[in-house]
């Protein structure tokens, strides 16, 4: 297994290039190597067609060195048995177990080392020989680029740093594609404000790689559509299950804001499509939640709160002072009557004030 020893500052670029490569994403890719003095061209290597068993294929990528100084890079190619929460590849060492997705038996570096000048950029060339005994589905690699030679590396006696893109290769065959949402919720039920974070696991079930793309369209209670949201816009993809990752599984963010202030039960849909061309799959989920927020529900539960208390008092008032009616005389209760009329038509008013509000209550809770 090999042991590395990194300088705070390589570790934070080689980290800043871990999270940021696998997403594909050419501006933070960028920013990484060139923070790591490396530069490797394409990000990722992933043709369009798929390879036969037995197949040749050349690729080539260029390397750029970003240092002030003349320096030798060192290459080596490694599989990708997985991928960690964040999208994070996990690279296989002479432990690993075998996964059969690897890729690095059949390709053949045209050299182990590359000397480049100050600002030099080279094309680098290698090639890749599929095998005739092959599973279908995609296969995956990396073209290592380190500051230190193997051997150095693998001693643990170097501080040094290493790049590395992506290669994905699909072979042909009877490839299974099939996934599932294995997760769609929110952070909370009740939320204060319109700012919901969402959180989507999805369980690629096939034997290739997936990237599970689509729309996000959240409604309020009148099914009225207030947000149409874009997930997974960078395509991250999703890796199939192996020994290293049994539940084939990669976790989504997505946050959604407003500026107009919400109120009520919201409904989220989220549709996923995957697949190639000719074959898409869709899957959906979706997940409720509420929005209240304070400065409105706390002065409705006051005001219906000091309803009720008015009621309460009124009735008893009322009552009270019908018993001392009845308890009087019946010229008293005469004299009284037309005084304590107006008592039934205040209760009355009240009453309709408080049915009003429990009505929109129970309306509210009914879309629940």
């Amino acid at each position: 297994m090999n042991t590395h020893i990194f300088s705070r500052p390589v570790l934070f670029a080689l980290a800043l290039f871990l999270l940021s490569f696998f997403y594909a994403g050419s501006s933070s890719f960028a920013l990484a190597q060139a923070a790591a003095g490396i530069g490797i061209s394409p990000a990722i290597i992933e043709p369009a067609e798929q390879f036969e068993p037995g197949a040749t294929a050349q690729f080539s990528v260029e390397i750029s060195n970003l240092n002030t100084v003349e320096k030798t890079f060192y290459l080596s190619i490694r599989d990708i048995i997985g991928v960690r929460d964040g999208g994070v590849p996990i690279f296989s060492t002479d432990s690993s177990e075998k996964t059969g997705y690897e890729i690095s038996d059949w390709l053949t570096l045209s050299a182990e080392e590359i000397q480049l000048q100050p600002g030099e950029t080279k094309e680098y060339t290698f090639v890749m020989n599929v095998p005739l005994e092959v599973s279908p589905g995609s296969h995956f690699g990396s073209l290592i680029i380190s500051a230190e030679p193997p051997k150095l590396r693998a001693s643990g006696a170097g501080i040094g740093y290493e790049v590395a893109n992506i290669i994905s290769i699909r072979i042909a065959g009877d490839a299974y594609e099939s996934a599932r949402i294995r997760q769609f919720s929110t952070s909370q039920y009740i939320y204060g404000t319109t700012d919901v974070d969402f959180n989507v696991h999805i369980e690629n079930e096939g034997n290739t790689l997936i990237k599970p793309i689509g729309p996000l369209e959240v409604k309020n209670m009148f099914g009225k559509q207030v947000a149409m949201l874009k997930f997974n816009d960078n395509q991250a993809s999703v890796f199939p299950k192996t020994a290293s990752n049994p539940e084939g599984t990669r976790e989504f963010d997505i946050n959604w804001t407003d500026e107009s202030p919400g109120f009520g039960r919201y409904e989220a849909l989220l549709s996923v499509v995957y697949g190639e061309q000719g074959s898409i799959n869709t899957i959906s989920s979706t997940v409720t939640f509420w929005i209240l927020p304070m400065n409105i529900v706390t002065p409705a539960l006051i005001g219906l709160i000091v309803l009720f208390l008015l009621i309460y008092v009124t009735v008893k008032v009322y009552v009270k002072r019908s018993m001392a009616v009845a308890s009087s005389g019946v010229t008293r209760r005469l004299v009284r009557s037309r005084q304590q009329n107006q008592f039934p038509v205040l209760l009355v008013f009240i009453s309709m004030l408080a049915v009003t509000a429990l009505f929109f209550i129970i309306l509210l809770l009914l879309f629940a």
